[in-house]
């Protein structure tokens, strides 16, 4: 990454190296831990506030992507497991933020589609991760978020990620 990843004022902080040794602060997965947990905790919060978990969070924005799609399908675009997106639809079911029922054409499959209510919670979450994210990287110059989104859609491509889901890729 060139040197736009410089912290922008008022938040310039000098990065003090891991042990004293220059470079040796280059476990970047471990930075990318330690933010990403952060994150997770402030959507945390904030979803409690809406009485939602956090998995129910990632179901309505996917649905929200999506439209109506099956249970299981749900689950592999969401990266949920079965089990977990099953309890996590039953509350949202209850919320009246999403609506289940057996697929017409496959018996075999439920179709999850998300309901007005639904429609309308989802963008009081995508601006709640906005103000999280602003929060979060405003440490940053506009420059340097750029070039860090540039550069973790990079690494999610490479390792097959698409938007929270992995990609099945034929080798």
């Amino acid at each position: 990454m060139s040197g736009a990843l410089a912290a922008a004022a008022p938040y310039s902080a000098e990065v003090v190296p891991l042990h004293g040794q220059p470079g040796s602060d280059t476990l970047l997965g471990h930075w990318l831990a330690l933010v990403s947990k952060n994150r997770h905790l402030q959507l945390e919060r904030a979803a409690r506030k809406l009485r939602i978990t956090t998995t129910e969070w990632i179901a309505l924005r996917q649905l929200q992507r999506s439209g109506g799609t099956t249970q299981c399908r749900l689950a592999t675009d969401a990266g949920l497991t079965a089990p977990s997106l099953s309890r996590a639809l039953s509350s949202l079911e209850d919320l009246g933020y999403v609506s289940r029922s057996t697929d017409i054409d496959d018996m075999r499959f439920v179709r999850v589609e998300i309901t007005e209510a639904g429609r309308d919670l989802v963008p009081q979450l995508l601006e709640t991760e906005r103000k999280v994210d602003r929060e979060l990287f405003g440490c940053l110059a506009q420059a340097a978020r750029e070039e860090l989104t540039v550069a973790l859609r990079s690494v999610a491509a490479v390792q097959g990620i698409d938007g929270g889901r992995t990609v099945k890729r034929g080798r």
